[in-house]
């Protein structure tokens, strides 16, 4: 257990890409659309996508981190088992802090009718009509879906390298080249647009058991990886 906190700890020093950097980003991003709308004079609905960034950031964090604590952490002579577990911790609070964040700013700007300008930024129209709790499990589901998505992704590279990453990137080419194929052959995309607006809530929860598959890869592989 003082392993794991000392990891989490060695973590919690690097607030900068952990903290910082994500709502930088996203509060940048929010008032450049807040200068847009205040410019068209907020008459219609403004519907942006720049809540985004967070999520991408969040894969991005976490392939980052990884590469930059994984050697020295193994340097210092702590378990691998004590780094994944320190890492995962941090990143499922970080994940918790900024979803109750995304879900307060989402209230506050429904509360103020867009900011004033029908500004939709937190407030993602298409799951207004579920509770509360249900859209705080939203945004917490997809960031730790992208922060073991970042961090299965980086650990293919620690245990297999160059070679690993080739093979995965390959197999990720083809797959998707003979999806694409067979939907535009068999004229499937509309079908296909179709049953993700019927389902796509089930599709966000569904997020979770495949971040928990992340997970587990992610542990066999540093386990076994090599500085």
């Amino acid at each position: 257990m003082n392993r794991t906190a000392g990891v989490m700890k060695m973590h919690w020093h690097d607030k900068f890409i952990w903290i910082y950097t994500p709502w930088i980003i996203l509060l940048f991003s929010f008032v450049v659309n807040l200068i847009i709308g205040i410019f068209t004079g907020g008459k219609e609905d403004f519907n942006t996508g720049g809540i985004i960034s967070i999520f991408i950031y969040m894969f991005i964090c976490s392939m980052v981190i990884l590469g930059q604590t994984f050697p020295f952490a193994l340097g210092m002579n702590v378990r691998r088992t004590d780094f994944f577990v320190g890492t995962s911790v941090m990143g499922l609070l970080v994940c918790a802090a900024s979803g109750v964040i995304l879900f307060l700013l989402s209230i506050l700007e429904k509360l103020t009718d867009g900011w004033g300008v029908h500004l939709h930024y937190f407030n993602i129209p298409f799951i207004n009509h579920i509770s509360s709790f249900a859209r705080f499990g939203i945004y917490f589901i997809v960031l730790v879906h992208m922060f073991f998505l970042g961090l299965v992704i980086s650990s293919v590279y620690r245990r297999y390298k160059r070679s690993g990453m080739f093979v995965l990137s390959t197999v990720i080419f083809i797959c998707s080249s003979i999806t694409s194929f067979v939907l535009t052959y068999y004229g499937m995309w509309l079908d296909l647009f179709s049953w993700f607006s019927r389902h796509y809530m089930e599709l966000f929860f569904w997020m979770a058991p495949v971040a928990i598959l992340y997970a587990l890869l992610s542990y066999g592989m540093l386990r076994r990886a090599t500085v």
